[in-house]
């Protein structure tokens, strides 16, 4: 079993007419969290979305214990993989095959530590100061090493919760 990070980033939250501009993941130890691999990062600039979307397919539609997605907010993700894939003539991720898969999001996690869903990300301790929202402006600027930059400080601090995450959540247990 792999766990991965998993993460993108589009132009926007439309899934219709937004584009995917970056498909990002790293293997994960599955028992400590620990990075196992180096951060690939498929980059649309470099080639098209419909390129990127075509390079991950196998990830997304391969054997479900090859590639187990660990991120935030997965629903959005899979569904603008989705659209996009059929917009580009890619084919189509049956999201009902999610049941089938193991994922692991954290975003109910962080939704009850933060006790409201407003916000809930921000649970998260950041090292970069821009947000998510910034992306389709550097992405319209060409400003690409600053999104790079982005990316590899999201996936720091988005695993390094993971693994805090692993480390306290099996102690709860002794709660139930």
């Amino acid at each position: 079993m792999a766990e991965c990070y998993f993460d993108m980033e589009t132009t926007g939250t439309n899934f219709d007419k937004d584009e995917i501009i970056t498909i990002q993941w790293q293997e994960l130890d599955r028992f400590t969290g620990e990075p196992t691999g180096e951060l690939n990062i498929l980059k649309s600039w470099e080639s098209s979305e419909k390129e990127i979307l075509g390079n991950f397919i196998p990830k997304l539609t391969g054997y479900r214990w090859y590639f187990v997605f660990i991120g935030k907010n997965l629903l959005f993700d899979f569904n603008m993989l989705n659209q996009r894939m059929k917009h580009h003539n890619l084919g189509e991720f049956n999201l009902r095959n999610l049941d089938e898969r193991v994922t692991l999001d954290i975003k109910p996690v962080l939704v009850l530590m933060k006790g409201a869903f407003k916000d809930y990300d921000k649970v998260i301790p950041k090292t970069n100061p821009l947000e998510n929202k910034d992306i389709p402006r550097l992405f319209r600027e060409r400003k690409f090493p600053e999104i790079i930059q982005y990316i590899e400080d999201e996936a720091k601090d988005f695993i390094n919760a993971f693994q805090t995450l692993k480390r306290e959540m099996p102690s709860l247990t002794k709660h139930l």
